[in-house]
């Protein structure tokens, strides 16, 4: 009795051991299914963006080829258009989808690659496109339209947390929820998932090399009294020293009443490069345009002479300024400086000056071999032109060129239009984006 209790016991012992041992083991591969499956979502999100993102390209270029009057721009966008048609087919090959869902897209993807080659080998043989040729990009447009706004609104379900891999399963059904996702390619207008408040060349960083800032370096102590001088009202802290990157900058930390920021100054003329504090959200009191006044006055405050706000939007209580150098009355729009202005109280409480500090240099009042007027004559005839400016403007690889921008209107669709000064060539066109919320420049 008591061999038959010992084995008992020892058997207990082997098989609680044995069951511990499958747990653990259990917990691990359970471990590894879920690091996979989180490995597996963020390739599906990935592509699933870069799609979304292609698609609204493709259609910001299409709609751009609508008022381009010179070949060298519309083969140029004919070109941007193929490229991102190849890309968008990857995009799609890499989803969780069947065929037969996205037959459709293909299709249309497919057929607007190959007909936009096919524009491209004209031009470049030196042909003209036909109206007929017009009238097919103005329908494929359309179509983009309604592709772009269904896959917004299949973006902002992931942005909320809808997960691709969950609903790529098949239940009982003949399919799963994310193919079911894609069965309402309809012309319903949805909201843009992701707002960029930027106005022209605002990601203008032309020289590889900081041109903007002096030689000669300033101590923390002298960056400090900086530092107190423009934050007069805040409790300013010394919290160290970034070094390494494009500019080395002694930072500070700003608390007042509850709320904080930091604030950069760099080391290298004592310039404000980045600045940032907590907004107080109340009544909205300040209007656009006195935000823009107060941004101007700020700037100035903080020893940037010469700028003016030359783009401007408003969001959630908020205003987002751009601010450029002005020489006379052209636009240089390298040097450019971020702001973001609180409508409660009018507080800057946002600033970035990074296209400055690498771009600002001394310049020649540049001279033009045309003028506006005949430069305006290269201009859509179908346009109604808004405003004309002078502006300098970043090259499209290296260097400047000095050109006339003009704000011109086509049914509902504002495009800011450039022509260079000197060749009397067409040669960039952005396209705004109405939302909502504000304003999208592509």
């Amino acid at each position: 009795m008591r061999k038959l209790t010992i084995a008992v016991v020892t058997l207990s012992v082997l098989l609680a051991s044995s069951l511990t041992a499958l747990g653990i083991v259990w917990g691990v591969y359970s471990m590894q299914v879920n690091d996979y499956k989180v490995q597996l979502e963020n390739v599906y999100q990935n592509n699933f963006y870069e799609l979304s993102d292609n698609i609204n390209n493709i259609e910001s270029n299409l709609s751009k080829l609508s008022v381009v009057p010179n070949k060298d721009l519309t083969e140029k966008y004919l070109t941007e258009v193929v490229s991102l048609c190849n890309d968008a087919q990857d995009n799609l090959a890499s989803l969780p989808l069947e065929h037969e869902t996205i037959d459709e897209v293909t299709k249309y993807i497919n057929q607007l690659g190959g007909f936009a080659f096919v524009l491209h080998q004209k031009i470049v043989q030196g042909e003209e496109l036909t109206l007929d040729d017009e009238d097919q990009l103005e329908n494929l447009h359309e179509t983009s339209l309604t592709i772009k706004y269904e896959l917004n609104r299949l973006a902002t379900l992931v942005n909320q947390g809808y997960s691709i891999v969950d609903n790529s399963v098949k239940t009982d059904k003949s399919e799963s929820n994310f193919n079911s996702e894609w069965g309402g390619f309809t012309t319903e207008m949805v909201e843009y998932p992701q707002l960029i408040y930027d106005g022209p060349f605002s990601d203008s960083v032309v020289n590889k090399e900081v041109k903007g800032l002096p030689e000669t370096e300033i101590t923390e102590t002298e960056a400090k009294l900086i530092a107190d001088k423009l934050f007069n009202d805040w409790s300013v802290k010394a919290s160290g020293e970034t070094k390494g990157g494009d500019f080395d900058t002694y930072n500070f930390e700003l608390t007042k009443d509850g709320l904080s920021g930091y604030a950069q100054i760099t080391k290298k003329g004592g310039l404000l490069l980045q600045y940032n504090t907590d907004a107080i959200v109340g009544k909205t009191t300040k209007t656009l345009k006195e935000c823009e006044l107060l941004a101007e006055e700020f700037a100035k405050n903080a020893g940037f002479e010469n700028t003016k706000v030359v783009w401007s939007t408003d969001s959630n209580g908020f205003v987002y300024c751009n601010l450029v150098y002005m020489i006379d009355d052209i636009i240089v729009y390298p040097d450019m400086i971020k702001v973001k202005v609180d409508t409660t109280n009018g507080a800057v409480i946002g600033w970035e000056a990074r296209a400055w500090a690498f771009n600002h240099i001394e310049r020649d009042k540049p001279t033009a071999k045309i003028s506006q007027a005949d430069a305006l004559k290269v201009i859509d005839s179908d346009l109604d032109v808004l405003t004309k400016n002078k502006c300098i403007v970043p090259g499209e690889y290296v260097g400047e060129v000095y050109a006339y921008e003009f704000k011109c209107l086509k049914g509902s669709n504002i495009y800011y239009i450039y022509v260079d000064a000197n060749t009397g060539l067409q040669f960039r066109v952005l396209k705004i984006i109405e939302t909502d919320d504000g304003q999208l420049l592509m």
